[in-house]
């Protein structure tokens, strides 16, 4: 799984809980909503006992979290919005900062492959299209040739 800060540690530990307290009050066993969500019930043991280092990309556990939380009759998309709120503003200030660093290098990889391009077709122009004979240098050949027809 990929690690997650501590505050999304923290928000996934405050969600379990609610949804395990949930499932206990109405005595429903995890085999059940195992077979309500179609996640396995090792995928939820494990979200219950917060063992999440044994759980997927927390993308997969927001839709666990959906899924269990409407088994259960709560608002799923609730629960998960809480954590998916967490995990993008993280991404988002991680991808902030990467782009400012990735930016820089891309201006001459793209001027590189511009370059290219200009010098490929240059030469893909002037292959396709050799320079062609003008009249004026078939011009003394002819002249030269008239000259011998006409002395015949």
């Amino acid at each position: 799984m990929t690690l997650l800060n501590q505050a999304q540690v923290e928000q996934l530990k405050e969600i379990t809980t609610q949804l395990r307290q949930v499932r206990q009050e109405k005595s429903i066993c995890i085999e059940e909503i195992a077979a309500r969500t179609l996640i396995r019930a090792g995928v939820l043991q494990a979200l219950e006992e917060e063992r999440f280092e044994e759980l997927p990309e927390p993308i997969f556990i927001q839709g666990f979290i959906r899924r269990y939380g409407d088994a259960l009759g709560l608002d799923g998309n609730a629960l998960s919005h809480s954590l998916i709120s967490n995990v993008v503003r993280q991404d988002s200030k991680n991808d902030h900062n990467n782009s400012d660093n990735k930016s820089n290098t891309y201006i001459p990889l793209a001027l590189t492959y511009i370059l290219l391009l200009v010098a490929a077709s240059t030469g893909l122009l002037y292959i396709l299209n050799p320079p062609q004979i003008t009249s004026e240098s078939l011009t003394p050949e002819v002249n030269g040739q008239q000259s011998m027809v006409s002395n015949q």
